[in-house]
């Protein structure tokens, strides 16, 4: 089963433009992300998908920089995009990740991969049923289902979101939600990368971890525990879902 980590990322963030391309302190949240991927043991192929305007030639160049590949595609029909970068780089089956989730566990990762397998599933991640941080958000599907999506993918919102189709229909594909061990349950914790609150609080969480891209999930649990007045940075920012 080859497995490859899709990373969608793009310039023109509608709340936050060009947010991944802000710098920690030595590297940029996108390349922060970039340096935690490489750390999965179950996949080593990892896909910046992106588009090709203009803007987002600077996240092509952090890709060369870090020589991982990278796929240009549609700016608006991500799920297009998602497919023919899995085509191009023959891809049997797609770990997706979002750029804007600069902290995801390789560990995790590895353990949604395990579980993948021995469930023989079409889908499974952890944002069905939130149990993690948000900002932990992990989905693994094969190309195949994916490509099957694409008939339920009528709407604009189907087509933005990825797996919108997916997950909308229980009843057409298999799907396995993954729950969170009781040391890293916190769902309402919100690590994501969504406006500027956010980028403050994760500056300032990063650099506190001495921006170690080694770093665990209950490991930053407990930092924040510790450091309780850091949560207050980003506590009224709205999330989409």
């Amino acid at each position: 089963m080859k497995f490859s980590i899709i990373v969608e990322a793009r310039f023109n963030s509608s709340r936050l433009p060009g947010k991944i391309l802000y710098k920690i302190g030595k590297y940029s949240f996108l390349e922060f992300l970039i340096k935690r991927l490489k750390l999965v043991k179950n996949s080593k192929n990892i896909i910046i998908a992106t588009t090709d305007t203009k803007e987002n030639e600077k996240i092509i160049k952090v890709a060369k920089k870090l020589k991982v590949n990278f796929f240009k595609g549609s700016e608006n029909d991500v799920l297009h995009r998602v497919i023919f970068a899995a085509k191009k780089f023959r891809s049997e089956y797609i770990i997706r990740i979002t750029s804007d989730c600069p902290l995801v566990d390789p560990e995790i990762i590895d353990q949604a991969i395990l579980n993948f397998k021995n469930n023989k599933c079409d889908y499974l991640s952890n944002v069905n049923q939130r149990s993690f941080p948000d900002g932990m958000d992990i989905e693994i599907f094969s190309l195949k289902a994916l490509i099957r999506s694409k008939k339920f993918a009528i709407t604009k919102k189907h087509k933005e979101w990825t797996t919108w189709s997916i997950r909308k229909n229980p009843k057409k594909f298999k799907i396995i939600n993954f729950i969170a061990p009781e040391s890293m349950y916190w769902p309402k914790l919100a690590l994501t990368l969504d406006e500027y609150n956010d980028l403050i609080f994760l500056k300032k969480l990063i650099i506190k971890l001495k921006e170690n891209y080694k770093v665990k999930c209950d490991e930053i649990i407990r930092v924040l525990k510790k450091n309780k007045s850091l949560l207050k940075i980003n506590k009224h920012v709205k999330r989409k879902y």
